[in-house]
């Protein structure tokens, strides 16, 4: 259960605002149009929720190999990858042999062929974008596992996905650390044809420490099924890529187009409550996506941006390294798993133009001011903030602190590869802070009347203005989920009018303006519902975000006798506030705000039917892998104290 805190009144401070305006002159490209009336964003009225982003740049018809062939051959010597915490730095030539050399292993040595599955399992190092690319080459698909997972997790996902070969890591650690007992049991039931019948070979990847002693045991008994990653570049400095003959048919794979719309990802959506879903994803897919985003940010090959975010998640492996990778710029891995203090000194030690994150790791970040005051950051300007909204607050400390003046907000999801709305480096502060910018190029999107029901969907798009569900279409869309058709059936919709085009559901509630921009305000089914009135989490938690004591929020629904549903909101302080006691019972020398004060808050600035009729003060949240607050978390310990 988490630890709850009782805290005394703040003083309120004003927050600034600024107008909205349209996107500067670097990005006055016609960015969509209505299928009806062909109205553009300049004119600013739009009378209908539907936009069709634009046909250019055309979209990449080829694999992810072809791809990074091509860019190993215009910057070769230029840095790709840099692993701060493993002193490891790969240049685009060094990246696309590596990865050469690891599907030709992984083919040998673990019978590894096109479209069988691969289960990764580790933190964030230089071996994950070879394996990722290498696979790619390979065709191959890339299974991510969370190092978090349960065992009972990683069971159900390697038998789910009917992985044939597991990659793991020998040291684990996501928030919890897993010891050598846990990873040999991982070894063990990988190898245990009743457990895991599917997998056929383990690999230990042992570079950021050594292999637990159990797992050097079994690595030494069962050498045929249980090998060492190094196995598998073991050619990396002794024969030449060019005398491997399945270099050349690699190679031949990668230039035929006909292999791009193969799957070569399956991702776990983020489910919560149950075993997540698995998304389907190909070369096609991920190669545009990504590169479109890097494309949108303005990442050029003079960029080195900092990801602390994993890489199991579409936000490293796509926003992240496809997208920074295909602009010709530099990665930099500052840790294993996130770390605030060593993100920053990443920051400054390799003097990083951008820096990536959720809203909890910038956070993290902003209170490390005894690290801040060191400097090194004065290059930063680019970025990517994803999985929530930025409040205004938070925006303005990392322009003035860290510089981030042109860090761009995402909107997508797993199944969309996952980015179909983006803000521009010159769109308003107010822009992108509240809403999510612009639909990306070669993607359509509507708001159409929310309707959770089964049954036909009206696809009919809603005026703008009013809210509704996004649905997404084009390019971007997954194949499908992985052997769920019935899943698949409820979430992609065929559209009547056009029996070529499939809608995705994102069960998404937004709003689109004038403009095109679009506001997403919370999940359909987080809605609370309240004596018959909706009240969105995320509305709650922007205002709250806006009290100067407070670091993070999140709000839940619960039970409530008289309107059916009340408002449970959970804060998390700023450093600097602390309980008026603490557990060892000193004062505190800057108590934080009341309940009372903090529902005043909310009712000044919202009104009274969404003042929280609970508030709790926690000193952290339950965070996914990825840094999202887990609600159904939130949800349980909340029931757990009315």
């Amino acid at each position: 259960m988490l630890k709850l805190h009782r805290l005394q009144p703040a003083r309120l401070l004003a927050s600034p605002r600024r107008r909205p305006a349209a996107i500067t002159a670097t990005f006055t490209l016609r960015l969509y149009s209505t299928p009806a009336t062909n109205e553009t964003w300049q004119s600013g009225n739009l009378k209908l929720s539907h936009v069709v982003g634009v046909s250019t740049p055309p979209l990449y018809e080829n694999t992810t190999g072809r791809l990074l062939r091509d860019l190993a051959q215009t910057h070769a010597d230029h840095p790709a990858i840099i692993s701060v915490h493993q002193d490891v730095r790969l240049t685009y030539a060094e990246l696309d042999r590596r990865s050469d050399i690891l599907a030709v292993n992984v083919a040998r040595q673990l019978g590894i062929r096109r479209g069988d599955r691969v289960a990764v399992c580790s933190g964030n190092s230089w071996e994950y974008p070879v394996l990722q690319l290498g696979l790619a080459k390979l065709g191959a698909v890339l299974v991510p596992l969370n190092p978090a997972f349960t065992d009972t997790q990683f069971h159900a996902a390697l038998n789910n996905s009917q992985s044939r070969a597991l990659i793991i890591q020998s040291h684990l650690s996501r928030g919890r650390r897993k010891t050598s007992r846990d990873i040999t049991g991982l070894i063990r039931a990988a190898t245990d044809g009743n457990l895991l019948p599917s997998v056929e070979k383990v690999v230990i990847l042992d570079s950021m420490a050594a292999p637990p002693e159990d797992a050097r045991m079994y690595i030494a008994l069962d050498g045929e099924r249980i090998r060492p990653f190094d196995s598998l570049l073991k050619w990396y400095s002794a024969e030449p890529a060019a005398d491997m003959p399945e270099i050349a048919y690699l190679h031949d794979v990668a230039e035929d187009r006909k292999y791009a719309n193969e799957v070569i990802n399956m991702q776990f959506t983020s489910g919560t409550t149950a075993m997540p879903k698995i998304s389907c994803l190909t070369h096609r897919n991920l190669t545009n996506n990504g590169s479109l985003i890097g494309q949108r940010m303005g990442i050029t090959p003079t960029d080195k941006i900092c990801a602390p975010v994993p890489m199991f998640h579409c936000f490293g492996l796509v926003l992240t390294n496809l997208a920074i990778l295909s602009q010709g710029g530099a990665v930099v891995y500052a840790s294993e798993t996130f770390d605030a203090r060593s993100t920053l000194q990443a920051v400054r030690t390799e003097q990083c133009t951008g820096l990536q994150g959720v809203p909890t790791m910038f956070s993290a970040e902003l209170e490390l001011k005894d690290e801040l005051k060191k400097g090194g950051h004065e290059l930063l300007r680019k970025g990517i903030a994803a999985g929530t909204s930025i409040p205004v607050e938070m925006m303005n400390r990392l322009i003035e602190t860290l510089n981030l003046d042109q860090l761009t907000i995402c909107y997508g999801m797993t199944e969309t590869s996952p980015v179909s709305f983006m803000t521009a480096p010159g769109d308003t502060l107010e822009h992108r802070c509240e809403t999510v910018g612009t639909v990306m190029p070669h993607t359509e999107a509507k708001i159409i009347a929310p309707n959770m029901e089964p049954g036909p969907v009206d696809l009919t798009p809603l005026p703008v203005g009013k809210k509704g569900e996004i649905i997404i279409s084009g390019y971007l869309l997954q194949k499908g989920y992985h052997n769920s058709p019935s899943k698949t059936f409820e979430a992609m919709v065929a559209d009547p009018a056009n029996p070529e085009k499939v809608w995705m559901r994102t069960g998404d509630e937004g709003v689109m303006d004038e403009f095109g921009y679009l506001k997403v305000t919370g999940r359909l089914k987080d809605l609370i519902i309240r004596g018959g009135e909706n009240i969105h989490p995320l509305e709650i938690e922007n205002v709250l975000f806006k009290h100067p004591a407070v670091s993070q929020a999140s709000v839940v629904g619960v039970p409530d006798p008289k309107y059916g549903e009340a408002v449970a909101a959970f804060i998390q302080l700023h450093e600097e506030y602390h309980p008026p006691r603490t557990p060892s019972g000193t004062i505190s020398h800057k108590p934080g705000p009341s309940v009372e004060e903090i529902q005043a808050f909310v009712e000044t600035n919202l009104g009274h039917y969404m003042v929280p009729k609970y508030v709790w003060f926690v000193p952290d949240f339950p965070k996914t892998a990825s840094g999202k607050i887990r609600k159904v978390d939130l949800k349980g310990t909340a029931l757990s104290l009315i």
